[in-house]
């Protein structure tokens, strides 16, 4: 087997639907260590590390993921119909270059330098199945750790703002009937109206009325989704108008690149796969900036809302560091997936500190 293949926890040369139906076996450990505690929405947790959304596709994969030490944890992303992954491959491990994000030939891990670029398309299976799977997922966490599910808007080529406003609604409410205990509106994502390449975060007037929608529709926390911003301004703006109609806010899941091979070929084949998601180590110190960014804004009374850190978080020290500054909760994805004992290091250091 592969370097990747080996060491990491989901299987890259698999797809997506086999990696669901196959929760990882993961290590063991004797004991982990007392968490420091935290406070979320008013609940009281043993921690503020979890994992964002993508790493943790099902039930399983919940409870394998918070019995060692994980203790915010999102369920993948869920939509209101069946949608199925892109094909295979749907992760490259990949160099984070200046012009592009270019396929690595060779894998390391050193320092927490991981970075990856994800292709899947957003998946989901049928409502039926996840509304169940999100009630079992609620019912295997345990005291003082949280279940956050991450709800996402689809839409039919022509279909207007509302069909669209709507189908967020429709999978919000579902989750929390399922026993979310918050639901994040994922807006980091292409919008299927106005202008193109634009994403859903972009479009302020449409996501203030998916939000506005959500928050009027579920008795749950509400938090926003959003994605890198051109400039401070515009992250303050944006998120400034989005404020009344949201509990919090989480950044940065990931850095939209061109991902291409050695040859300047795209590395994921298909028709819309040009861009990709790329994620780890070297988005840290973009994904941090605007972490900062909204921090300050925060501290200097914009709004009081929670801000939950995500981007490049592949080290103990940089989860500390984002904590440190003021984030409410730290969340990692592609370090949970290359070192799952992660939140017990975390654990263990802020112990060997105190």
């Amino acid at each position: 087997m592969g370097w990747e293949i080996a060491n990491a926890i989901y299987r890259t040369d698999r797809s997506y639907a086999w990696n669901y139906g196959h929760a990882p076996t993961l290590p063991r450990t004797r004991r982990v260590p007392m968490g420091p505690g935290g406070l979320l929405f008013g609940q009281r947790l043993n921690s503020p590390l979890g994992i964002a959304a993508g790493p943790l596709l099902n039930s399983r994969w919940i409870e394998g993921y918070a019995r060692l030490g994980f203790d915010v944890l999102t369920y993948a992303t869920v939509r209101s119909r069946y949608h199925p992954a892109h094909v295979l491959p749907n992760i490259r491990h990949v160099d984070n270059r200046e012009q592009s994000a270019v396929a690595a030939r060779r894998h390391t891990n050193s320092n927490g330098s991981t970075t990856i670029a994800v292709s899947t398309g957003l998946p989901s299976m049928e409502p039926d199945v996840w509304r169940k799977d999100v009630r079992r997922a609620k019912e295997r966490i345990g005291r003082g750790q949280m279940l956050i599910v991450s709800v996402v808007g689809t839409a039919d080529p022509g279909a207007d703002a509302e069909i669209f406003i709507s189908d967020y609604a429709r999978c919000a409410a579902w989750a929390a009937e399922a026993g979310a205990d918050a639901v994040k509106v994922h807006l980091a994502v292409p919008t299927p109206l106005g202008e193109p390449g634009l994403f859903v975060y972009e479009n302020i007037p449409l996501a203030a009325q998916i939000l506005y929608r959500v928050r009027t529709t579920v008795a749950v926390p509400v938090l926003a989704k959003l994605g890198l911003f051109r400039s401070p301004r515009m992250l303050h703006e944006t998120a400034t108008k989005l404020a009344p109609w949201t509990s919090g806010f989480v950044l940065v899941h990931g850095i939209p690149r061109r991902v291409v091979d050695e040859e300047g070929h795209a590395a994921f084949e298909g028709a819309g796969r040009e861009y990709a998601d790329v994620v780890g180590g070297a988005t840290f110190p973009t994904c941090s900036r605007q972490i900062a960014e909204m921090l300050a804004w925060r501290r200097a009374g914009a709004w009081p809302h929670a801000i939950l850190g995500v981007g490049g978080l592949s080290t103990v020290a940089r989860a500390q560091y984002v904590l440190g500054e003021g984030a409410d909760a730290a969340l990692v994805a592609t370090a949970a997936l290359f070192d799952p004992l992660f939140a017990v290091r975390f654990r263990q250091s802020l112990a060997s500190a105190a």
